[in-house]
């Protein structure tokens, strides 16, 4: 990638990145909230709030595709091979630690630009143990869980694509018939709220942070060398940046996730900017003595279980679901149950017993 390039990336990375960070907390867009909030309040604002931005981000990176701006199929997300084991561990394991952190990766960089060293320990320790999953001592353990068992080959890994391989039908209303039924039946859900309607900084927040979405995926393409055989990018993904950014304060060099590192660094400057123009900044460190475990255990399973799954709530959540992949259905799935089981975690002290509330309780 040329200076120029660089630039760009950068630059655009950075607005991407700022937008999200002072969306997020405005609007307290979190993930674990809204669990939280659903199981023990009743409240489904802040989900509405996550569903409507991954509503919107359905119908812009399928609007893109449509448009020839962007070619979804080349995003890891779409990949063929789908090592269902592995995805379904990663995404447990993620669910459960951003449940010990209270919040996922985007959250805790929202968190450290407005002031928590919590957070900062958190993301320092995710950035750890997902270089060591991607390519450190814990890589043959990622390695042989992708490999194990009957990994499944798709002959398409989207439902859009995966109908639109039959002769005879036309691919793209197959893609907009799916992208209304995902998309729109999610923007529907949320709307039909007036509860959530009415608070107008979760209605704006998710709206922002969705179309950075479909921003993302543009983005990527633009700065993406098409003529390459092995041409391939990402829109929002905060797993792999995480890793990168460790290496680049640890080592010399840059990566090539330049996009990637500023969005990453983006996001806390857009927080800390939003925080400091509305007076709330504020320092926050480790009161409690159990606290400090919790966090570590909780980056630790968010950096493992994130790079095992090949991605977050932004990752496979937002931008994988925008591409319509099976593989980001089953690791979104995984990710929500991981969390419920960290809650009721929480409420028993047994990770056991914790399991057991999790799961569907049996008709009689």
């Amino acid at each position: 990638m040329d200076s120029s390039a660089e630039f760009w990336a950068a630059g655009l990375g950075l607005i991407i990145g700022a937008v999200i960070g002072a969306a997020a907390f405005a609007s307290n867009f979190c993930a674990v909230g809204a669990v939280a909030d659903i199981m023990f309040a009743k409240d489904w604002r802040r989900l509405r709030a996550w569903m409507l931005a991954a509503g919107i981000a359905i119908i812009g990176a399928q609007a893109l595709e449509t448009a020839g701006l962007v070619n979804l199929g080349s995003s890891p997300y779409l990949i063929p091979r789908i090592s269902w084991l592995a995805l379904i561990i990663g995404g447990t394991a993620f669910g459960f630690g951003m449940s010990l952190a209270g919040g996922c990766v985007n959250r805790a960089l929202v968190r450290t630009g407005a002031g928590s060293l919590k957070s900062l320990v958190t993301l320092l320790v995710v950035g750890v143990f997902a270089a060591m999953t991607a390519a450190g001592i814990l890589k043959p353990l990622n390695d042989s869980l992708s490999d194990f068992g009957d990994t499944v080959t798709l002959m398409a890994p989207g439902f859009d694509r995966f109908f639109a391989i039959f002769p005879g039908v036309d691919a793209v209303l197959v893609r907009w018939f799916f992208t209304a039924l995902f998309g729109g039946g999610l923007i529907w859900f949320c709307l039909k709220d007036s509860w959530f309607r009415a608070t107008k900084d979760q209605l704006t927040g998710s709206i922002a942070i969705g179309l950075t979405v479909p921003a993302a995926w543009l983005a990527g393409s633009l700065l993406t060398d098409h003529s390459a055989e092995t041409a391939s990018y990402d829109a929002l993904n905060f797993m792999v940046p995480t890793g990168e950014l460790l290496s680049v304060v640890m080592i010399s060099g840059f990566p090539a996730a330049i996009f990637g590192i500023f969005t990453l660094i983006g996001v806390p400057v857009g927080s800390f900017l939003y925080a400091a123009f509305s007076r709330n900044l504020s320092l926050e460190s480790f009161s409690d003595p159990a606290d400090l475990p919790r966090h570590l255990i909780g980056g630790a399973l968010m950096g493992f279980g994130g790079t095992l799954a090949m991605g977050c709530t932004f990752g496979q959540g937002l931008s994988g679901l925008s591409t319509l992949s099976v593989g980001s259905v089953v690791v979104v799935t995984a990710i929500w149950f991981g969390c419920v089981w960290g809650i009721r975690y929480f409420e028993t002290g047994s990770v056991w017993q914790g399991l057991r509330l999790s799961l569907p309780k049996r008709r009689k």
